[in-house]
């Protein structure tokens, strides 16, 4: 881990920093473009769909922030899981950010919902970096500190994502795909990946 950056539990005071990060971050993400639709203000839905996701996970300690807003992510451990899947599609209020009615939304994160293994593990959600802050090892620290926690606790770990260039990323970090597909729907291709101890 980048001893260099600090990595904090996020509370409510926070929700709204890493929600940008996660939201600017995500913009590009086919896991967040295709369940809102297309719309020209794609950046300010991406970041208030995550202000509604992370609202639901804020209280649970799981959302975790590098420095001062340079970074964000959401690491679900094994006793966890049930809240994070009902935290996908519970808050309403994002379906009025789709073009949808939340047809999509609620399809889609219900599908990745169901490929997540029941077994024990740990789930990383989201990371992100600020812009500005890329290629500086924010994204390392945070991916480091999660998979500490998951080590410390003898677990593998589950992620999913919806971009190409991301999966040697993980390769690297000894995460291997275990599935990739597509989302139902025409949704976009997404490969499910884990780390075993």
């Amino acid at each position: 881990m980048n001893p260099s950056v600090a990595i904090t539990q996020a509370g409510r005071d926070r929700l709204s920093v890493v929600a940008s990060v996660l939201g600017r971050a995500f913009v590009t993400e086919p896991m967040m473009r295709w369940p809102l639709g297309p719309h020209e203000d794609i950046e300010v839905r991406t970041v208030q769909a995550f202000e509604y996701f992370l609202d639901g996970l804020i209280d649970l300690g799981v959302v975790w922030e590098a420095g001062r807003g340079m970074g964000g992510a959401v690491w679900i451990p094994p006793d966890q899981l049930d809240a994070w899947k009902e935290a996908q599609t519970r808050d309403r209020r994002v379906y009025d950010l789709t073009d949808d009615g939340g047809r999509r939304w609620a399809e889609f994160w219900e599908w990745i919902g169901s490929k997540v293994p029941t077994v024990r593990l740990w789930h990383l959600d989201s990371i992100g970096v600020a812009p500005a802050m890329q290629g500086r090892g924010v994204g390392t620290a945070l991916l480091e500190f999660g998979l500490s926690r998951a080590r410390a606790d003898e677990a593998s770990v589950f992620l999913e994502t919806g971009t190409a260039r991301n999966v040697p990323l993980y390769e690297r970090m000894a995460f291997r795909v275990v599935e990739d597909t597509d989302a139902p729907g025409g949704g976009p291709h997404i490969w499910f990946m884990r780390r075993d101890p």
